[in-house]
């Protein structure tokens, strides 16, 4: 699509539809104004990426709600994991945590350093590569995932497992909780 051509349909678009796909992602947001501002905004950003990229949207409004309504629900999921580790400050002061002066003293004791070569010499060769040229390095995801020749999903659940196993070590050293 020609630049003259897509900027008049993100025009149109934005003057016929952002009020509706407003209203739409606020009711599916509790009436949260910020994330569904934010939401609509994004969903506008990535369809004049898409029309800047030469894509032919044959149905703007559609794309513009099915588009809006994945930034809601990717929204939803970090405000529920926000939520979770969130303690509202008038609950703060009646929490506390009693811990063992023996615990406190492991933890002021431990290398944390020297744990952490301990727990990488179990690891087997191809993890303790693949530790290395992501965490140590700190190669991206998609060069690792080119230097492997195997798409970036399969690098990313490969570092998912390698984390979970690297966790699992900890806490069977008694370093931490299992989670």
């Amino acid at each position: 699509m020609e630049k003259q051509a897509a900027n008049e349909l993100i025009k149109e678009c934005f003057e016929n539809y952002r009020y509706k796909l407003l209203d739409y992602c606020l009711a599916r947001l509790n009436g949260e104004r910020q994330d569904a501002d934010d939401c609509v905004q994004d969903a506008f950003v990535v369809l004049q990426c898409k029309l800047s990229d030469g894509e032919i949207i044959e149905n703007p409004r559609a794309f513009l709600y099915r588009t809006a309504e994945n930034f809601v629900k990717q929204r939803k999921v970090a405000n529920a994991k926000s939520a979770i580790h969130t303690v509202p400050l008038e609950y703060a002061e009646n929490i506390s945590t009693a811990f063992e002066d023996d615990y406190l003293k492991a933890v002021d004791e431990t290398d944390y350093d020297l744990l952490a070569e301990e727990l990488i010499k179990t690891l087997n060769e191809k993890e303790k590569e693949l530790y290395d040229l992501r965490y140590c390095r700190k190669i991206s995801v998609d060069d690792i995932a080119k230097l492997y020749n195997i798409s970036p999903t399969a690098v990313s659940m490969r570092l998912l497992r390698l984390r979970d196993k690297v966790k699992r070590l900890v806490y069977e050293k008694g370093g931490g909780c299992s989670e």
